[in-house]
């Protein structure tokens, strides 16, 4: 088939090598004019890892990153919570957004400042129209067009949902302890720290807030270092380091599982299908999912409805899962009640290592 994936992105890039590999051609066409490098990080486990190394990826991405080695969560003074068994870190990768997607990019032609306004439907085909008025025709469209998805709208009128929190983001010169990695809990606040290699060290803030809440008049630095300078070390360095015009900051928002993830010749992947919040770190992770299974469901022989709605299948119970344990570990995280504060870090803290394995070895063993 002659597959169009709209989005640029980690879902988009990684459906554009599985589907390359199973013989089809592809055009991945991305509204933006260039890829910058985005400063954020993500820590991809050994799903990802895996999922990765059936696209042929694992060792480019690894070479990239960092190895994680051990993760907690903390107090805002730094007295330990709950620590990530080691063996469920084995094979994590903890990696720089932009080198990620520069190795995803390098595997195949992208094609920039091409935007899908409209997506139309034939008997025989399918055909995305640009802004600029060129068309592009196809047999199948993919939609990796993120959380605003324009391409969600030809399958379901379902918007994202606000979660109650925003989120800054930066990557600092100031190191951590190599191979770690750590959550902050404060009240309705957290601060993360994440080692991604050469030295860098990608950082992440919450606060909860009111949805489109602006920045603060002295900027988004000045209210980093106001809220987060009297925890424990290193974040104070680390919010002094940040520099004012390379710190992002996003409300943060999930998806309620929509109806379908296809509709004719139309198909979702990655935060178009199923966004979540980052309160398991797996939202890379399951787009690179979706492209491996979406990839092996679309044989070159094979009927195009039962593909797509056997991929479906496949990937919307995972979805689901983490979603559910992804909000429910934020609304715990982003608790802004001093007593439910005290109460939760006394019920983490006694959390039993059991507990933590029956939650998170499904989400990080998970083989395709």
């Amino acid at each position: 088939m002659r597959v169009i994936v709209v989005g640029g992105g980690i879902a988009g890039l990684s459906a554009a090598i599985g589907l390359r590999r199973s013989g089809h051609e592809v055009i991945v066409l991305e509204r933006a004019p260039r890829i910058d490098p985005i400063g954020a990080g993500l820590t991809l486990f050994a799903n990802a890892m895996s999922a990765l190394d059936r696209l042929g990826m694992r060792d480019a991405v690894a070479a990239q990153g960092a190895p994680a080695k051990q993760s907690a969560i903390l107090t805002w003074e730094g007295r330990e919570l709950a620590r990530v068994p080691r063996d469920l870190l084995e094979g994590t990768i903890a990696i720089h957004r932009a080198d990620l997607q520069s190795q995803l990019a390098a595997a195949g032609e992208v094609r920039l400042g091409a935007e899908v306004k409209a997506v139309e439907q034939h008997d025989d085909g399918i055909v995305a129209r640009e802004a600029e008025g060129n068309e592009e025709q196809g047999d199948l469209l993919v939609g990796a067009d993120g959380l605003g998805s324009l391409v969600r709208s030809a399958i379901a009128d379902m918007w994202p949902r606000y979660a109650g929190y925003t989120a800054w983001r930066g990557v600092s010169a100031v190191p951590v302890e190599p191979g770690r990695l750590t959550e902050s809990w404060g009240v309705g606040e957290r601060f993360g720290l994440v080692d991604v290699g050469r030295g860098r060290t990608y950082w992440f803030a919450t606060k909860n807030a009111p949805e489109g809440e602006p920045d603060e008049r002295e900027g988004k630095k000045a209210e980093i270092v106001r809220r987060f300078s009297g925890w424990h070390e290193p974040i104070a360095a680390i919010a002094d380091s940040a520099e004012e015009g390379a710190i992002l900051r996003n409300d943060v928002y999930y998806l309620e599982p929509l109806p379908r993830w296809s509709e004719g010749r139309v198909v979702l992947v990655g935060d178009a299908a199923h966004a979540t919040t980052p309160g398991v770190g797996q939202g890379a992770a399951q787009a690179i999912e979706d492209a491996v299974v979406l990839a092996d469901r679309l044989a070159p022989s094979g009927d195009l409805a039962t593909a797509l709605g056997e991929y479906e299948a496949i990937r919307r119970p995972r979805a689901e899962a983490v979603l559910k344990v992804s909000r429910r570990i934020d609304k715990a995280a982003q608790l802004a009640s001093p007593l439910g504060w005290r109460l939760r870090n006394a019920i983490v803290r006694r959390l039993p290592e059991r507990a933590q394995r029956r939650q998170l070895e499904p989400l990080v063993r998970y083989e395709l």
